[in-house]
């Protein structure tokens, strides 16, 4: 998606009838991140395919991840950084889930995989994904 500088400056900061602080309830958080979401120019971060050629704004890698569901919270798992430090985060909402294939016309590269972008725990909204062995991969980090 492509859009102009002055298309994103006369984006609305916040949705209608919003006054500071913007954010004191979860409610009101939830209602800030759908109308910052349906800006016209924000994009699936596991679509992008290389930050520096296309100029979107997201982190994308692709880390292995572990998830694990304890008393019906779920947590995903993953080292990052140099020292491979752990880190734990609790998924706090589910908010969106799709299907991708790459590569459909090639059966030695097609890459068949479901994805779903979550809230954690920390505030960070992620892409994970499934892909055909089972194994998770977190493949993408919004800014």
């Amino acid at each position: 998606m492509e859009a102009s500088v002055s298309e994103i400056h006369r984006y609305p900061l916040r949705p209608e009838g919003f006054e500071e602080p913007l954010f004191p309830t979860r409610e009101s958080r939830r209602r800030v991140l759908d109308h910052l979401l349906r800006a016209p120019w924000l994009s699936l971060a596991s679509e992008m395919e290389s930050i520096c050629a296309s100029g979107q704004a997201a982190h994308t890698r692709r880390e292995p991840v572990e998830l694990e569901n304890r008393h019906g919270r779920v947590r995903i798992v993953w080292s990052s950084g140099r020292r491979r430090c752990r880190k734990r985060r609790h998924v706090v909402e589910v908010l969106g889930r799709w299907r991708e294939v790459r590569a459909w016309w090639d059966e030695t590269r097609a890459k068949d995989r479901s994805l779903v972008r979550v809230l954690l725990s920390d505030d960070s909204v992620v892409d994970l994904a499934r892909e055909n062995d089972g194994e998770w991969f977190l493949v993408g980090v919004t800014d």
